[in-house]
């Protein structure tokens, strides 16, 4: 009898998303603690939803989806509005420049809405192509793109967008 080749076990197929989902929701939330929080969370549902998976589809976009649904939820449960703008403002005081840009960028990437966000993190913080940004905020190709493109206009009114959607 020939052995069948069968799929791996979810577990093994979530192992191996986790960390994507982790670097996701640390460019959402800006807090580790509380991205470790939204990708366990995510995981529990993930393995409960594991049955609308289709087979032969990849499960990251997929993944991902759920992780960003996750990190919107979190931050309507929690106070977020409140900023500890004094001990960020303070801390990059004393630093070069190069470090004061990159604070500015990620307190601009805070301001953007939500679904704004998601794009841009996982357009430049995963390297995910277009096609899977849209398949994981749920949308067409073509309308991830023109979120993400208003998206990097409200980041920085000066930026090259040629350059960054390259």
């Amino acid at each position: 009898m020939l052995p069948t080749c069968s799929a791996p076990p979810f577990e093994v197929v979530l192992g191996d998303l986790i960390p994507h989902g982790h670097r996701l929701a640390c460019g959402m939330l800006h807090d580790p603690a509380a991205a470790e929080d939204a990708v366990q969370e995510a995981a529990l549902k993930a393995w409960r939803k594991q049955s609308r998976l289709q087979a032969g589809v990849d499960p990251l976009p997929w993944f991902l989806a759920i992780v960003a649904n996750e990190c919107r939820s979190m931050r309507r449960r929690r106070w977020w509005s409140v900023l500890r703008l004094d001990r960020q403002v303070a801390a990059v005081a004393g630093r070069e420049d190069d470090t004061v840009r990159r604070a500015d960028l990620r307190q601009a990437i805070l301001r953007l809405h939500p679904r704004d966000r998601m794009v841009v993190v996982l357009f430049f913080y995963l390297d995910l192509p277009l096609e899977e940004v849209a398949s994981a905020a749920g949308m067409s190709v073509a309308a991830a793109r023109g979120r993400l493109y208003r998206s990097i206009k409200k980041l920085r009114p000066g930026l090259e967008l040629q350059e960054a959607l390259r």
